[in-house]
C-alpha cells in the first residue's frame, strides 16, 4: 500500500525516493519544511530496541545522532513509531539535502582532480565531525560503518554525508536471513569483511580511500567475478593501481589512496586530521622545462679503461658514457677517469639484473645495498609495500648519486620476464609494468625532495619485449602511459632488436621511440643496440643511442640469466661503410684483409698505416670503434634535421653495394639485414 500523500505524526508523506533492503525512504513535509523519511520495518530493528522501548541503549544511541551538527553531515530531527496496514514500523525523520548522490556525479562526469579534492575535503570534514563526537560510552566518535557513494549527497561542492549511524538500529541478520547481502561489500574495510562488531574509525578511512579512487578513476580497487572473489583480494591481494586508470594522476595522491588501502588499520592514517594533512599539503612537482634533445651516442662501459683514457686525450667533445654500477668495485680506475668534467654520466643501477636467480652469483650485484637477500630476487610481489618501494627508490638513487652522474635513472625491470607464467587470473606482465611505473613515479617524488639531486635531469629506465610493438592497443598504451610522466628523458631497452630484427618489429621499434620523442620534447636513448640501428635511429628523430666498444650491441633476457660472459674466439670491427660490426677471428684475421683489399683500409686515426693483424687486436680495435662511431655521430649532427635520414638511406644503398663486391667474402644472407632495413627506413621517410 502507497503512503504517499497521507499524513504521518504531523509529516505529509509527498514523495517515494528509494528502497533497500531495511526499508524505504520517502520525501515528507511539515510545517513547509521539507524532510526525508526512513522508513523501517520492526522486525528489521534491533531487538533491544523492540523489546525496551524508550529505555535502552539504541534509544540512547539515536539521540545522540540526533544531537550531530555539521553543514557536511545530515540533521536526524525526529524519530518515532507507527503502524502501516498493520506492521509496526520504526521512522527516522531528517533534513533534506538537495542535490544529487555522489554515485550519479561519478557515473555522469570525469571529475578533475581539483573538482574531486573539493568534494573529498568537504566528505573528510563531516566524516572527521562524525569521529569527534561524544558517543555512549568511553568511546569518543561515531562509526559510520556503510559509507559509499549513494550515501554522499552533492549540491555543486556542497556535501552532506547520510545514514551514518544507521546500523546502530538495523538487526543485519534479519536482513542476512533473507539471502540479502549485509553492507556495501566493495567499500568494507578488511577488518570489517573479518569481524564487522570490533572495528574503529579507520575502518571508515579505509573506505575514504575506495571512494577517492572510484572518485578519480571510476573504477574499484579490484576486478571480481562473485562476492567470495571480491572478499579474498581485499583480505590479500594489493588493489590495481590507480594510475592505470588515471595515467595523469598525481604520485602523492596515488600514495594517500594506497596508504588508505592498506590491509592493516595501523598502516593507515590513524585519524581524519593526519589524512586531511596529507591530503592538503601535497606539493607541486611540475615545473615547466626544456630538454637536450641534441643527438648523442652512449658508451656502455666494460673494462675499457685504457681505450677511453686513450680516446678521451685526443677527443675534443663530451663522451656519453653508461656505467654499470655492480661494477663500481672491480673498476675503480675506469670509474677515476670518468668523473672528469669531459664526460657525462649514466650510471646504470643494474636493477634489471636483481630480477633473475644469477644475480646471487655475481659480487658486484649482491654488493648493492638494494640488492635482495641471498636467497631471493626482485618481484612485483617482492616490492608489494608502499614503503618498500619508496625504500627501494631511495637506495637505487643514493647509489647512482653516491658515483657523481649527470643523470639519474630509475630503477626498471623487463616487464616480460619470464620466470613467472601467466595464469587465468594472473598477469604478470601488466604487474611489473604496475610496478616500473610506480618506481618512476616515486623516483621524480624523492629527486625533488633532495636538493643536492633536485637539478639533475631524471630519465625514465624501460626494459619491454619487441613483439609487444606490433599490437596497436600495446603501442597506444605505451606512448599514453610514458608520455603522461614527469621524467626528464627515456632509456629504452627492447629486447632481441638487432640484424635478425623482423621488418614489423623493427618498424614498430622504431616508430614508437621517435613518436615518444616527438610529441614529449624529451630525449629518447635506445639502449643497447648496434651501431648500424642505432645510426638509423637517431637519423629518424630519437636523440641518441647506447652499445658497448664493439660489445653488447643487444639486448636479450638471457643476457641476464647468465651470470658470467663466455669467451668468444672472434674479435668484433666496425666498419662503418658496410654499417656492420664484423666478428673476425684472432688468431687468423685473414677475413679482414680481405675486406681491406676490395673496399680499402681503414683511415681513422687508429689504424691508419697499421697492418690488419695490428688494426684488429683488442686495444687498437676499441680505440677503432670509438674514433670511426663518433665521427659517424659527428657526421649527422651537422646534418639538417630533414636531410638525415635521407643521407642514412643513401648510406644504406652504398653498404649493399660494397657487400655485393665482397661476394668471396659474404653470402647474400649476410647483408640481408640491410634490404630489411632500406624498406623500413623507406617506410619511415615517407
Amino acid at each position: 500500500m502507497s503512503i504517499t500523500g497521507t499524513e504521518i505524526n504531523g509529516y505529509r508523506i509527498t514523495e517515494f525516493i528509494d528502497s533497500g533492503g531495511f526499508g524505504s525512504v520517502y520525501k515528507a513535509e511539515k510545517n513547509g519544511i521539507y524532510y526525508a523519511i526512513k522508513i523501517f520495518r520492526e522486525d528489521y530493528v534491533l531487538k533491544e530496541y523492540r523489546e525496551k522501548g524508550e529505555n535502552n541503549r539504541i534509544k540512547r544511541e539515536i539521540d545522540i545522532m540526533k544531537s550531530v551538527s555539521h553543514p557536511n553531515l545530515i540533521k536526524y530531527v525526529d524519530d518515532f513509531k507507527h503502524t502501516i496496514s498493520g506492521v509496526p514500523s520504526y521512522f527516522l525523520v531528517m533534513e533534506f539535502a538537495e542535490g544529487i548522490t555522489l554515485r550519479n556525479v561519478i557515473n555522469n562526469n570525469n571529475l578533475s582532480e581539483k573538482d574531486a579534492s573539493e568534494i573529498f575535503i568537504n566528505i573528510l570534514n563531516g566524516i572527521d565531525a562524525l569521529h569527534s563526537i561524544r558517543g555512549n560510552d568511553d568511546n569518543t566518535g561515531i562509526i559510520h560503518r556503510d559509507l559509499k557513494p549513494e550515501n554522499i549527497i552533492v549540491n555543486r561542492k556542497n556535501v552532506k554525508i547520510i545514514d551514518y549511524g544507521i546500523s546502530k538500529i538495523i538487526d543485519y541478520t534479519s536482513i542476512t536471513n533473507t539471502g540479502e547481502v549485509m553492507g556495501s561489500p566493495v567499500y568494507m574495510s578488511p577488518e570489517q569483511i573479518k569481524d564487522s562488531k570490533h572495528i574503529d574509525k579507520r575502518s571508515d578511512i579505509y573506505t575514504l580511500g575506495v571512494i577517492l579512487y572510484e572518485m578519480l578513476t571510476k573504477e574499484k580497487p579490484y576486478e571480481f567475478g562473485s562476492l567470495p572473489e571480491l572478499y579474498s583480494k581485499i583480505l590479500n591481494e594489493v588493489p590495481i593501481p590507480p594510475r592505470r586508470w588515471n595515467l595523469l594522476m598525481d604520485n602523492q595522491l596515488e600514495n594517500i589512496i594506497l596508504k588508505l588501502l592498506e590491509k592493516y588499520p595501523y598502516q593507515r592514517y590513524v585519524s581524519i586530521a593526519e589524512l586531511k594533512n596529507a591530503f592538503l599539503n601535497r606539493k607541486s612537482t611540475s615545473t615547466i622545462k626544456t630538454y637536450d634533445t641534441s643527438i648523442k651516442y652512449y658508451i656502455r662501459l666494460w673494462n675499457e679503461k685504457s681505450a677511453i683514457q686513450e680516446f678521451s686525450e685526443r677527443y675534443d667533445n663530451e663522451i656519453n658514457v653508461i656505467f654499470p654500477i655492480n661494477f663500481q668495485n672491480q673498476q675503480k680506475n675506469l670509474l677515476k677517469i670518468i668523473q672528469s668534467k669531459s664526460f657525462n654520466k649514466i650510471v646504470d643501477p643494474a636493477t634489471v639484473r636483481l630480477a633473475y636467480a644469477a644475480q646471487q652469483n655475481v659480487k658486484g650485484l649482491q654488493e648493492l645495498p638494494y640488492a635482495p637477500s641471498k636467497f631471493d630476487v626482485i618481484t612485483p610481489s617482492y616490492l608489494s609495500s608502499n614503503s618498500k618501494k619508496q625504500k627501494y627508490v631511495k637506495q637505487v638513487i643514493d647509489a647512482q648519486a653516491n658515483l657523481s652522474p649527470q643523470i639519474l635513472l630509475s630503477p626498471f625491470h623487463y616487464v616480460n620476464n619470464t620466470n613467472v607464467s601467466p595464469t587465468q587470473k594472473r598477469n604478470p606482465v601488466a604487474e611489473w609494468f604496475d610496478l616500473d611505473i610506480k618506481l618512476i613515479k616515486e623516483s621524480i617524488d624523492y629527486k625533488n625532495s633532495v636538493s643536492e639531486y633536485s637539478s639533475k635531469p631524471l630519465y625514465a629506465g624501460i626494459c619491454i619485449n619487441g613483439n609487444s610493438l606490433t599490437d596497436e592497443h600495446y603501442r597506444t598504451d605505451f606512448l599514453n602511459i610514458f608520455s603522461s610522466l614527469e621524467s626528464d628523458g627515456y632509456i629504452i631497452y627492447v629486447d632481441n632488436i638487432s640484424n635478425k630484427t623482423d621488418q614489423s618489429i623493427l618498424y614498430h621499434y622504431i616508430k614508437t621511440l621517435t613518436t615518444l620523442q616527438k610529441i614529449t620534447h624529451k630525449p629518447v636513448i635506445a639502449g643497447r643496440v648496434n651501431p648500424g640501428i642505432g645510426l638509423g635511429l637517431i637519423t629518424s628523430g630519437i636523440s641518441g643511442f647506447s652499445s658497448g666498444t664493439s660489445r653488447f650491441d643487444s639486448f636479450y633476457e638471457g643476457l641476464y640469466k647468465e651470470d658470467s660472459d663466455a669467451y668468444n674466439m672472434y674479435e668484433r670491427h666496425f666498419i662503418p661503410s658496410l654499417l656492420s660490426i664484423i666478428p673476425i677471428l684472432r688468431k687468423n684475421p685473414v677475413k679482414l684483409k680481405q675486406i681491406f683489399d676490395t673496399i680499402g683500409f681503414c683511415n681513422c686515426h687508429y689504424c691508419k698505416n697499421k697492418e690488419y693483424v695490428e688494426v684488429i687486436k683488442s686495444a687498437n680495435n676499441k680505440l677503432h670503434y670509438l674514433e670511426t662511431i663518433h665521427s659517424e655521430i659527428e657526421k649527422i649532427k651537422v646534418l639538417k634535421e630533414e636531410d638525415r635520414l635521407s643521407y642514412f638511406l643513401n648510406n644504406v644503398d652504398s653498404a649493399i653495394s660494397k657487400y655485393k663486391s665482397l661476394g668471396n667474402v659474404f653470402k647474400p644472407s649476410d647483408y640481408n639485414h640491410l634490404l630489411n632495413w632500406k624498406e623500413v627506413f623507406e617506410e619511415l621517410n615517407k
